[in-house]
């Protein structure tokens, strides 16, 4: 009886206390009023070599984690460090059994930037900012402000890429 009663007041709890929101750029991801995890704090304060070792550790430690997701932003970590064969070592592993056409050449767009291959990344960001869906509007808006920031390191691209949203 007393775990039932937990139970329920639990779920009180999380859909009065936790109500989900959608994401001011992104209306497909959900926010929460959930702390962030630990990597993502990390790399907030700029400690991104840290959150790299921190996610990392998390995706190993259990594996109901979306490994897609975890070894993208491990390898976002590694660009912003300036580690770009790593970054592109772990991007690459993010990239397996993926179909979705429109997250490809966001994908390839941004290894493309990390190779320092401007045409490609052209021809990437012009594909996904002439066809995407409103899903991946941040992205295609990634990609082009990788393109313009070409002469800057991703850090200071990307960052710039999420100071200009609209």
């Amino acid at each position: 009886m007393k775990k039932g009663l937990l139970a329920i007041f639990s779920l009180m709890y999380v859909g009065i206390y936790a109500q989900e929101k959608t994401h001011p750029n992104n209306p497909s991801v959900i926010i929460t009023d959930e702390a962030p995890e630990k990597w993502r704090i990390l790399s907030d304060d700029g400690k991104y070599l840290e959150a790299a070792s921190e996610l990392l550790f998390l995706l190993l430690s259990d594996s109901s984690r979306n490994a897609h997701a975890d070894y993208w932003h491990i390898g976002q970590m590694y660009a912003m460090a300036n580690d770009y064969e790593k970054a592109i070592f772990y991007m690459d592993k993010a990239a397996v059994d993926i179909s979705d056409e429109q997250w490809i050449w966001y994908y390839k767009g941004t290894i493309a930037f990390l190779k320092r291959d401007k045409p490609k990344l052209q021809k990437y960001a012009d594909l996904l900012g002439k066809e995407h869906s409103k899903y991946y509007k941040v992205n295609a808006d990634a990609l082009e402000k990788l393109l313009v920031n070409f002469d800057k390191g991703y850090g200071k691209a990307i960052l710039s890429a999420l100071d200009n949203k609209d």
